[in-house]
């Protein structure tokens, strides 16, 4: 049975200006129908959750990063994963059954070791973000102290429909309005506490973020982040990866 959000995550004062992240790393990822984890598949030699953690160990807007990943594979990911590799990981925890309570056990593992004044969320299926973009990212919270949140996201470049239970066709949305969010999703600590400060029956169907932050009244801008940031999901994604990694090296 998942625990509520742990108090001891609000024992001092955030530390000002600093960023920790969580790595949601969970999940089997039973779309790409891989013989483990797609976390762990690699892309050109290198397993994908290594690449993301080190996309935010190198960037100077991240100080620390709790890496949450499934409970039976917490001790592989200390010994085969991070190592002796990133020094900015600071724990690597057993997740719950469902995303929001693998991110509420992060939160509570950085709360132990000390709240910063901001805090975000990275898929671990995320291996392409940039510096650049967290760095934006970051300091568009910080310049807006009426934000709670911001999130990297990209403009629709389809036309969306909405449907019914039945697929009937309800709207269509006026694509310029329509973003497609990404991670990392960054937020103020305190914000951040109160959207996880809930029971696990309003956590069970959570796979944003954002959604929690605003649905109890905090204010969450956009920040337009970069294609390239995909989310490992299927095969094509990692040809797709692999394709931009390999451009990047030129």
């Amino acid at each position: 049975m998942s625990t509520r959000r742990d108090p001891t995550a609000d024992t001092s004062a955030p530390q000002p200006g600093r960023l920790s992240i969580i790595v949601a790393a969970g999940g089997h990822g039973v779309r790409l129908k891989a013989d483990q984890p797609k976390q762990y598949i690699d892309l050109l030699g290198v397993p994908m959750l290594q690449r993301t953690i080190a996309a935010l160990d190198s960037c100077r807007a991240v100080d620390k990063i709790v890496v949450v990943v499934n409970a039976e594979d917490v001790d592989y990911c200390h010994a085969e994963i991070v190592a002796e590799r990133f020094s900015k990981v600071v724990a690597v925890v057993g997740g719950g059954r469902e995303r929001a309570f693998s991110v509420r056990n992060g939160f509570n593992a950085l709360g132990r070791i000390g709240a910063t004044e901001f805090v975000g969320v990275h898929d671990g299926a995320r291996p392409l973000i940039r510096c650049e973009e967290i760095t934006r990212a970051r300091e568009r919270l910080a310049a807006a102290s009426t934000l709670a949140g911001v999130v990297l996201a990209v403009p629709s470049v389809d036309t969306l429909k909405r449907v019914d239970a039945k697929g009937l066709v309800i709207e269509t949305p006026e694509r310029e309005r329509l973003w497609r969010a990404q991670t990392p999703q960054i937020f103020r600590w305190r914000r951040f506490a109160v959207a996880y400060d809930q029971p696990d029956s309003v956590l069970a169907s959570v796979t944003d973020d954002s959604s929690l932050v605003e649905a109890t009244g905090g204010r969450v801008v956009v920040v337009e982040g970069s294609p390239e940031n995909l989310k490992v999901t299927d095969p094509a994604d990692i040809l797709a990866a692999e394709q931009i990694l390999a451009a990047r090296r030129r």
